[in-house]
């Protein structure tokens, strides 16, 4: 008589049954496999069978107890070998006989194993072999949990992976493997690794407590993820070195020289979204994925990898949220970086970025660092709560970010350093304690309709370059709204400046701003204050309600002012100190107590200008000004009905400038000793010109054109100004004003651009000097098409046209310029003479800070200076050291430090207010020159 069945164990076809009993027909799983017709259910027993099984039909194994284990063993090897047909095994334990040994080996055909444990060894597939595991777990295997080669395929659901000395699931070759509701813990490697070409699907899986990594893909390997969660893991979270090929669709290159806007149709993938399907990603994509907890980094990318990132987290890392190197890009979708033990989006070498609607908060470092010639585009994303500074740029890292919000930071919202490139397109800075946007060393910058509020300083520009500010707005600011320090030259269009503690604009030494259209209100200083030197150009201009100057000319400063309006000051509108030389046309001056202070040598030229409402006025003005009103009542001299712009010749003309003068201020200079004696032999050469040309003589062979070569802050932009109002005042030019251009004011970026605007810049400078900063940037290396090239040869042939009336001027690195002369035959014939600008010695930069200090009611003591000779000697001097810019920079970290100490003072004297000592000297390791360090 048969015994019975139960439902979950009848058979489709023949059955055959196992039992360790002696009455069973068969005593062994093998014996009755071998029996067995394709087709055949085999029952077995419960009990220990040992025995290494091989399959080669399709046959069905179950336990026949669910109760009762079923438990088959190894002897010397796999315990189970499939080497063809299609078998299921449902309801067993199997173990290996070894640790280091397989349990289950798939090499051909096609296994289902359902409710089996595996103990101590891995199930390992090979060949063209198909596993599914369903319902199963693996544990106590010494070298991995499953392992996939060659082209074989492996679907698991609710698997179960854990105890591993190794990696969870290993696959290599062409393997795959599809985890469904799977778990992987405790494994001393990696939860999943991926080499070779394989690939390897997750799907609502859980991964803990690896040593590793909690997925590692290098090669060309590829994974996909969703609905996955990566927690309590040593290591980093995911690992990436793959060089998978990219897939079509889901990838927009980067343009961060023209930012998209937040709409863009600027995408291949489907629906216009530049991040495409998940599914046509190669490398790795994760999709709804938490990742927390993790001890190193979140994830991180090297070589050529690529990694999509939607809608996920990456919350409390150890080391950095992700970090990008080599070639690899990193799109991210809806992604919130939260808790970075460190930097949360770090980026390197030539790694690429591509950020959209995520947040970044609670930082340990920086929100954002780009290092290297690393790439970024950050649209409609939120970075707030970082330690250090949100967003910092090094190197020549090129950045750009769309309607973002950057907020609550203890150093810089915003901070580019070193070479790098930034460009901010609306959005908002906002809480960040030392400055809402920082441009230095030899970085540049476009802000367009970005608005920066409740910042220590709102913008601070300290670069050579030009940085644009379009249309941005700066308010509630602590300290100063925007800050143009030492020689800088930045661009300010439509801007709106309210509600600064300090001065509205503060411009430093030698610096030529251009303000356009730009609006000055509520300030708790000067709306603007120009320092000696800075000779800004203002244009249409707001200035009002300013608690002291509308606008303050410290001793011996520049600048024109045209269509400006000042009005609502607490302190006379305009103040011009000894030796102060502006330009005012057309300027409105209302409202006010007293219009214009202006202490004794000063030689301010008022033209066209009036004045309404105001109660003390001493303004100059030129006949015309007296006038009648539309009434007929006449108008006292300082008064002027608004909308009245008379235009006459200025009252007060500035006494011209003689070469000795010139050459007087020119050995005036700290340093510059060979600079100062070739200058001095350019003039005399010039005048010897003009001497034999008075009397009949032919003029010396002579080059007005000159290659200026030397490192950062060694003061050729000042000497290039001085020898053009030398040229101007040896009646060789007609006015000596300096056009100072660089690569981006010469190179369009389409065929037929370049021409005009080399053109134009040429045009600025007809009568004067065109210094062309970091000329060497026009022929860059293994560049053959570059634009660059179009510049030079327009440049050369306008210079031909024009020889009489210009003078050019190329400057940057001695080792650069060499080889920028050699790059085309013109140049060298026109660019005969070479300047070379040494850096300033340890005593010279001791020489600048004390000029620093005179300049702005500063004393150093004995020591100090001593001190400061030490400091100097010792500060590295690497490539790109800062030289005048770092003593002015050392300088004003001195006053920072001596204002924190002196401070703490109950009643400190006027001796200890302006005394700097040895104690104030910031420590050797900040800002040499162009290093922004990683920060």
């Amino acid at each position: 008589m048969q015994p019975q069945r139960s439902a979950a164990t009848a058979p489709t076809g023949a059955l055959e049954r196992v039992s360790t009993r002696a009455w069973s027909r068969h005593r062994s799983i093998g014996a009755a496999v071998r029996a067995a017709r394709p087709g055949t259910v085999i029952a077995v027993a419960p009990g220990v069978y040992r025995e290494s099984l091989l399959l080669d039909k399709a046959v069905t194994i179950v336990g026949e107890d669910p109760d009762q284990a079923v438990e088959l063993v190894g002897i010397d090897g796999p315990a189970l070998v499939l080497v063809g047909g299609v078998a299921v095994v449902r309801g067993l334990t199997v173990r290996g006989a070894r640790p280091d040994t397989a349990v289950i080996v798939a090499e051909s055909g096609e296994l289902t194993a359902q409710s089996c444990r595996v103990i101590g060894g891995p199930v390992q597939v090979g060949g063209r072999a198909t596993v599914v595991l369903r319902q199963c777990s693996i544990s106590q295997s010494t070298t991995a949990g499953v392992i996939a080669a060659d082209g074989a395929r492996l679907t698991a659901e609710q698997l179960r992976v854990e105890g591993v000395e190794g990696s969870g699931v290993v696959v290599r070759g062409a393997g795959a493997v599809s985890l469904t509701n799977s778990s992987i813990s405790r494994v001393s490697g990696s939860g999943v690794q991926v080499g070779d070409t394989g690939t390897v699907d997750l799907a609502g899986c859980d991964i803990a407590h690896c040593e590793t990594a909690g997925l590692h893909v290098d090669d060309r390997g590829q994974a996909r993820m969703r609905d996955t969660h990566l927690h309590d893991l040593a290591g980093d979270g995911i690992w990436l070195a793959s060089s998978a090929p990219f897939r079509a669709g889901w990838w927009t290159s980067l343009r961060p020289d023209r930012p998209a806007s937040p709409d863009a149709d600027d995408a291949a993938g489907p629906d216009n979204d530049p991040f495409g399907d998940p599914g046509e990603v190669g490398g790795v994509a994760v999709q709804r994925c938490e990742l927390t907890r993790v001890g190193g980094a979140g994830l991180v990318l090297g070589g050529s990898a690529q990694v999509l990132l939607r809608d996920s987290t990456v919350d409390g890392t150890g080391a950095v949220g992700l970090v990008a190197d080599g070639e690899s890009r990193l799109a991210l979708l809806d992604t919130r970086i939260v808790n970075a033990g460190v930097t949360a989006v770090a980026l390197r070498d030539r790694a690429e970025l591509r950020y959209r609607g995520g947040t970044v908060t609670g930082a340990g470092a920086n929100g954002l660092f780009a290092n290297g010639s690393s790439r970024a585009v950050i649209e409609q994303c939120e970075l707030r709560g970082s330690k250090f500074s949100a967003v910092h740029l090094t190197g020549e890292a090129n950045v750009a970010l769309v309607q973002c919000v950057v907020a609550g930071t203890p150093e810089y919202g915003v901070r580019a350093s070193d070479r790098s490139l930034l460009r901010l397109q609306g959005g908002t800075i906002d809480g960040a304690t030392l400055g809402g946007v920082q441009v230095d060393a030899t970085a540049d910058a476009e802000l367009r309709d970005v608005s920066v509020v409740s910042c220590g300083i709102g913008v601070r520009i300290d670069t050579p370059h030009r940085p644009l500010l379009h249309g941005c707005e700066i308010r509630d600011i602590a300290q100063t709204g925007v800050e143009i320090a030492a020689s800088a030259a930045p661009t300010l269009r439509d801007c709106r400046i309210t509600r600064c503690g300090a001065a509205g604009v503060f411009i430093d030494q030698l610096a030529t701003p251009t303000l356009d259209g730009c609006q000055v209100n509520g300030i708790g200083g000067s709306g603007i204050a120009v320092t000696e030197g800075a000779a800004p150009l203002v244009r249409q201009v707001t200035v009002a309600g300013c608690k002291k100057n509308g606008v303050y000319f410290a001793p011996g400063a520049h600048g024109t002012f045209e269509d400006c309006d000042v009005s609502d000051i607490d302190y006379p509108a305009l103040y011009v100190g000894a030796g102060a030389d502006p330009v005012l046309r057309r300027c409105h001056v209302h409202d006010v107590e007293e219009d214009l202070s202006q202490m004794p040598g000063a030689n301010a030229v008022f033209e066209g200008c009036w004045t309404t409402a105001v109660g003390k006025s001493t303004m100059p003005m030129t006949p015309e000004t007296v006038s009648a009103t539309p009434t007929g009542r006449p108008v006292t001299a300082g008064s002027r009905p608004a909308g009245s712009r008379p235009a006459g010749p200025p009252t007060v003309a500035a006494a011209p400038e003689t070469p000795e003068s010139l050459l007087g201020k020119l050995s005036g200079l700290v340093g510059l000793e060979r600079v100062k004696q070739d200058v001095s032999g350019l003039v005399k050469l010039v005048q010897m010109s003009e001497m034999r040309k008075a009397a009949g003589m032919l003029p010396p062979p002579m080059s007005r054109h000159l290659v200026f070569a030397g490192n950062p802050g060694t003061g050729k932009t000042t000497v290039a100004r001085l020898y053009g109002r030398l040229l101007a005042a040896l009646g060789v030019l007609a006015d000596g004003h300096l056009v100072e251009v660089d690569r981006g004011q010469l190179v369009g970026e389409y065929v037929g651009h370049t021409a005009p605007k080399t053109q134009a810049a040429f045009r600025r400078a007809l009568g004067g000097v065109l210094f062309i900063d970091e000329a060497y940037a026009l022929v860059p290396e293994g560049q053959d098409n570059d634009f660059g090239k179009e510049a030079i040869a327009t440049l050369v042939k306008l210079m031909e046209d024009h020889r009489e009336e210009v003078a050019v001027i190329v400057a940057g690195y001695p080792k650069e310029m060499r080889h920028f002369i050699a790059a085309n035959p013109g140049l060298s014939s026109r660019f005969s003479r070479t300047l070379t600008f040494e850096d300033y010695s340890a005593d010279e930069l001791v020489l600048i800070v004390e000029q620093q200090a005179a300049q702005h009611d500063y004393v150093l003591s004995g020591p100090t200076r001593g001190a400061l000779a030490d400091y100097f000697g010792e500060v590295d001097r690497g490539t790109g050291f800062g030289n005048g810019r770092f003593a002015r920079k050392v300088f004003q970290h001195m006053t920072e430090f001596h204002a924190a100490r002196v401070g703490e003072l109950s009643e400190p004297t006027p001796e200890q207010l302006s005394t700097l000592l040895p104690a104030d000297l910031p420590s050797l390791d900040i800002d040499s020159g162009n290093s922004g360090g990683n920060r």
